[in-house]
């Protein structure tokens, strides 16, 4: 093979061309941030571990490097080339910076408690207006969040099959609706009617005997508490629990917006309103109370230990 020598148009053009790519490839490795929103001075970015994000500055110009809830710059975790040129202060929320130099240009090194960010503090270009807060956008919370949201999905699911694997075939009708109403008869014997609701492991055994008009609009228990639905504009009667001595106990309770809840599972309840009476019998009663697995008295939602997978209850289709 001949090799033939450059001429010096040819070096100079070759020169050239590499010096081109070489910044196309600079430029290329730095990540330049958008304008989050109308001021295109306040920038985003996306966080990746293995980018270098270009930072706008100009003197006289503050910058803010903004992190998420909860992230801060540890100890000695800011590292920058040319201290001489730059003034930083650290706070709760990120890293204040301000030029003191003509010619600032330097990179920064900042590692907080979560995370590592590596900055290439530039002059102001034509692509860039200079930066006055750079914030960040973090695909590792978002997928963080999605993992713990699936977990207290798969925790609920399997605490709600738990439960109604617990729940007796009786009390669970293929046919009933989502709620009957108390003085519409499923099952009538002499002045006596059997209401029913269906629910998360709800008993639905109740009979009534007395003044109807005291009737609640649907009644049911889920082993911990009672639930006493008034869907109607009439005033509220007082429910008594029966004691084992014969005596009756006003109950406690809460409300939940047109249901008495009842804090309490009892074998008679006893319905006043003036001189009406309504007696309650719960046919389904259990003395030792029924497992509730979900742990919620609420269909369709489990309780489940913070620890686990979040706080609170959470719902099988949220």
């Amino acid at each position: 093979m001949t090799v033939y020598p450059l001429s010096a148009r040819t070096a100079i053009a070759f020169a050239v061309a590499v010096e081109v790519t070489a910044a196309s490839t600079s430029a290329f490795a730095l990540d330049t941030p958008r304008s989050c929103g109308a001021d295109p001075h306040v920038q985003c970015a996306s966080y990746d571990p293995d980018q270098v994000y270009r930072v706008a500055t100009m003197p006289g110009r503050a910058v803010m490097i903004q992190f998420e809830p909860g992230e801060h710059i540890v100890d000695h975790g800011a590292g920058i080339g040319d201290a001489k040129a730059w003034h930083m202060a650290m706070n709760e929320s990120g890293a204040l910076l301000k030029p003191g130099a003509i010619q600032p240009e330097t990179n920064l090194v900042l590692v907080t408690n979560r995370r590592t960010y590596t900055l290439s503090l530039a002059d102001v270009s034509t692509l860039q207006p200079a930066t006055w807060v750079l914030r960040f956008d973090y695909p590792d919370t978002r997928a963080r969040a999605s993992a713990a949201q699936l977990r207290r999905q798969q925790a609920v699911t399997a605490a709600l099959a738990g439960s109604a694997a617990k729940v007796p075939p009786s009390a669970e009708p293929a046919a009933m609706p989502p709620a009957v109403a108390a003085n519409a008869p499923t099952a009538t014997g002499g002045n006596a009617t059997q209401t029913s609701v269906m629910g998360n492991s709800a008993n639905m055994q109740y009979m009534m005997r007395g003044d109807r008009a005291l009737a609640p609009t649907a009644l049911w228990d889920d082993g911990r508490f009672t639930y006493f639905k008034y869907a109607t504009a009439r005033d509220l009667p007082t429910i008594f629990t029966k004691l084992p001595d014969g005596g009756e106990a006003t109950v406690n309770f809460h409300m939940e917006g047109d249901t008495v809840v009842v804090h309490e599972v009892s074998r008679d309840f006893v319905i006043r309103y003036g001189q009406s009476v309504l007696g309650i019998r719960n046919d389904g009663y259990a003395p030792d109370g029924r497992y509730n697995g979900s742990g919620s008295s609420l269909p369709g939602t489990a309780r489940l230990p913070r620890d686990h997978a979040g706080s609170g209850s959470a719902n099988a289709g949220s």
